[in-house]
């Protein structure tokens, strides 16, 4: 299999963490120190190129630019990433269809080889959480799947109604909102839980410790790899992210 590594960067309005072009080159790096046996190529997905010197580039489009997060509205919005199950867009970004699409967060770490993760053959494989309303749902910072398939998840989003659907079905966030909605349960969409993959504040901070079987650590919400609080409280974190 041929993995097709993407990340993304662009400025949102309000945003309580600015993403900047280290935080990509210090995210191919770490990728790379991990990838042993593993074919791959990354990319990133931005508005703005200037400084990543670690991977190639694309133009990130206008698609579902000002669509606000129908959770919160002052939430951070991550609707234009389902544009990559288009099997145009993906042709445009050189990706070819039987490929493996792998979409991750910059708010991440990775701790350990990935050869067990990327290795896996599921139609759709993501970060597998309990939610508020729902045994199961798919957090955006990790997703998994093969290019040409899954189209329909861009072919069927309305961005005038799909937001609100995927709400009221109470499926909370942006594009994992909607991801979960269509994917949770469908036959071949499975998840990673801990401790393959980890949560800092969930479960890393929780437990004081990092458990050798851990792969991937998401910072999602406010506190960030890169944050010198962080490193302070857990002085392991430098060793990884750099």
């Amino acid at each position: 299999m041929y993995h097709q590594i993407v990340l993304w960067k662009w400025s949102q309005p309000n945003a309580r963490e600015v993403y900047t072009s280290e935080h990509v080159n210090v995210m191919c790096n770490m990728l790379r120190r991990n990838l042993n046996g593993v074919q791959y190529r990354i990319i990133c997905i931005t508005d703005d190129p200037e400084g990543i010197t670690e991977c190639q580039t694309y133009d990130l489009w206008e698609d579902c630019d000002n669509l606000a997060n129908a959770t919160k509205a002052h939430l951070p919005s991550c609707y234009r990433r389902l544009k990559l199950f288009d099997k145009e867009t993906q042709l445009d970004l050189n990706i070819h269809p039987g490929d493996r699409i792998v979409s991750i967060d910059l708010d991440t770490i990775i701790a350990g080889q990935l050869g067990s993760i990327l290795s896996r053959t599921d139609r759709f494989l993501g970060w597998e959480l309990a939610g508020p309303n729902h045994p199961k749902v798919f957090n955006g910072s990790f997703f998994m799947f093969n290019a040409g398939d899954l189209s329909e998840i861009w072919e069927r989003f309305d961005p005038r109604t799909s937001p609100k659907e995927a709400f009221n079905a109470g499926f909370l966030g942006s594009d994992q909102s909607w991801l979960s909605m269509n994917l949770v349960g469908k036959e071949g969409c499975n998840g990673l839980k801990y401790p393959e993959v980890a949560s800092y504040p969930n479960n890393i901070m929780v437990l004081k410790t990092l458990d050798l079987r851990t792969r991937i650590i998401f910072f999602h919400g406010r506190r960030k790899p890169w944050h010198p609080l962080t490193m302070r409280e857990t002085a392991w974190v430098s060793r990884y992210w750099r």
